[in-house]
């Protein structure tokens, strides 16, 4: 009987221990900063600056005379926005494309709510830099997709391209610690069911079949929140895949260009 107390008394601990640490790391869990791996050059690459309370955040525009629509990339949650400059030089478009505070040369330390709030500021700076007869778009993928859509049910955007989207952080911890109360520990949640009936009727998803960081039941659980029906792109790839495959840029150009609107 002692030895049986003991056992179970050590299953407990090591179970309390495992919360502790999933609830102390899940900072670096969740978010993996990466420096500037490449500076830009020419004409079409400017160095921007947005300025969002205690922080500077930095990064680049692309294409700032282009008569396109103005558009605002999250990334990922491991992503070097820096990297991802020239695949967005090839569109009819000006794109932002701003670091999160404590990635690449923004200031700060990311946390979820932080980084929802910074995206209101940029949205709001973009709006005010090249004026409300621009068309608005953001464009979220993978961690961004949520930030995204956060930032679009709280600020009037033309429309939302979200690529690789979720329902909560929440819900994809869950599955992967099910063993866990993930939703008492978790710090950092970015729920995006509390705006699914407020983002804008212009909307792309796009999300693989195979995606092996957010489950594709996932993006689809996501879409079946919506007030509305979005165009949806499923493609084939896993997570890492989607800036490589043509199809999404097919999608996201006939996005911009408005091809959705005539369908």
């Amino acid at each position: 009987m002692k030895g049986l107390v003991q056992a179970a008394m050590l299953v407990v601990t090591v179970y309390v221990g495992l919360c502790a640490f999933l609830f102390l790391m899940q900072h670096r869990l969740i978010f993996h900063p990466r420096p500037v791996g490449h500076v830009p050059v020419g004409p079409q690459f400017v160095p921007a600056a947005v300025h969002a309370e205690d922080v500077t955040l930095r990064g680049w525009i692309v294409k700032e005379a282009s008569d396109g629509p103005v558009l605002i990339y999250f990334g990922g949650n491991a992503e070097d926005i820096s990297g991802r400059l020239g695949d967005f030089a090839a569109l009819d478009a000006t794109t932002v494309l701003i670091s999160y505070r404590g990635y690449g040369g923004s200031d700060g330390v990311p946390t979820a709510s932080d980084l929802v709030r910074d995206a209101g500021v940029v949205v709001e700076a973009m709006r005010e830099r090249f004026g409300g007869d621009r068309e608005l778009i953001l464009f979220g993928r993978s961690l961004g997709a949520g930030i995204a859509a956060l930032a679009a049910g709280a600020v009037p955007v033309d429309g939302l391209i979200l690529l690789s989207p979720y329902v909560s952080i929440a819900r994809i911890a869950a599955q992967r610690f099910p063993v866990f109360p993930v939703r008492w520990l978790l710090r950092h949640d970015i729920d995006a069911s509390t705006v699914a009936d407020s983002l804008p009727e212009r909307l792309l998803v796009l999300y693989s079949r195979h995606d092996n960081v957010v489950p594709t039941a996932e993006s689809r659980a996501f879409v079946r929140l919506l007030a509305s029906e979005p165009r949806v792109v499923e493609f084939s790839g896993d997570h890492n895949a989607p800036m490589t495959v043509p199809p999404i840029w097919e999608a996201i150009e006939g996005f911009l260009n408005g091809d959705d609107r005539a369908a």
